[in-house]
């Protein structure tokens, strides 16, 4: 990945090197805004130039998250539109609440902004929506890159008990998190691979350790930890999501018929790795990429996210 201008300041002044990433962080929410479509208010924003990307954000998140996490992408001369799903943000859930509404949302989005053609990437809670727009507009699709991407149905994971929904599925919790993440990233990125994977202690020790020597890693931590603020801003398109995606039955991705790529962490304990093995056997000709002892967060940190990373852009740039 390119490195960032202030990435010499990593270890030499970590805090101030927090207070540039958050800056730019600061520069990108503020693009936000809303279009108004044929299916209902939509809130974006668009970075870059060259092909057009549509960032799909799991859940929790919004607009902001398909810009923090996939901001690479466009230095390798894509243009990246990221939405927000119903439910989160500036969107409202009357704009979609089905994996179908929503992605007849993303294609009147498109219409509203007059792009006839994209490439999707995904993940988590974003794959049913990203994976129903491929099925129904395959004319408008030149690729999908799904990452740990819900295609079936979805429960909220075992160890999703009383203290992580207390951490993670509220406003304190949050506040308490982004504070964590900017002081002490190595407890924070400790807990999300611990709750998002099950790997063991070791496992995880040793990828902690690693990640935090790589700014690149630290950045995607902060910017995750960000896309999940201001819960109650969030919430409804939160609870959309538990309740539609539990109802969900698998879908049909035979009918895919535009280039995919799926990756999925091995030791990935949110979405299980069931939903990237049905796709890939079910999608003719998708590629796939099992990251190996990856949690649901392999595409942002792990030992591998380089190659993840060069890997997915190397797809695009042959499909896109």
């Amino acid at each position: 990945m390119t490195e960032e201008p202030y990435d010499s300041m990593f270890t030499s002044d970590f805090a101030g090197w927090v207070r540039a990433e958050v800056a730019r962080q600061d520069e990108l929410v503020a693009l936000g805004k809303v279009a108004m479509t044929a299916k209902g208010p939509v809130e974006y924003a668009r970075i870059g130039e060259g092909p057009v990307v549509l960032a799909v954000h799991g859940g929790p998140g919004g607009f902001d998250q398909g810009l923090l996490l996939f901001e690479w992408v466009t230095k390798a001369g894509f243009s990246l539109i990221a939405p927000s799903r119903p439910g989160y943000l500036g969107t409202p859930v009357s704009s979609g609440k089905s994996p179908a509404e929503q992605a007849d949302l993303y294609a009147a989005l498109l219409d509203t902004l007059g792009i006839d053609k994209v490439a999707i990437i995904c993940g988590s809670a974003g794959g049913a929506s990203s994976y129903e727009f491929a099925i129904r507009y395959p004319e408008r699709v030149t690729a999908l890159v799904a990452a740990d991407a819900v295609v079936s149905q979805y429960l909220m994971p075992a160890n999703a008990g009383p203290v992580a929904q207390a951490l993670f599925l509220s406003g304190p919790g949050e506040q308490l998190v982004s504070y964590f993440t900017k002081h002490f990233p190595k407890q924070t990125m400790h807990e999300f691979l611990q709750q998002e994977s099950v790997l063991r202690p070791e496992q995880i020790d040793t990828q902690v350790e690693a990640a935090l020597k790589d700014p690149h890693q630290v950045r995607l931590l902060l910017r995750f930890s960000r896309s999940l603020s201001e819960y109650s801003k969030r919430s409804a398109g939160v609870d959309n999501d538990i309740d539609g995606l539990a109802k969900l039955n698998d879908l049909p991705v035979d009918k895919i018929r535009c280039p995919v790529f799926i990756i999925h962490g091995t030791h990935d304990s949110d979405v299980l790795l069931y939903h990237g093995v049905y796709a890939w056997e079910n999608i003719p000709g998708a590629e796939k990429l099992w990251v190996r002892e990856g949690s649901h967060l392999c595409a942002w940190i792990s030992p591998q996210v380089h190659e993840t990373q060069a890997k997915i852009l190397s797809f695009l740039k042959q499909h896109a």
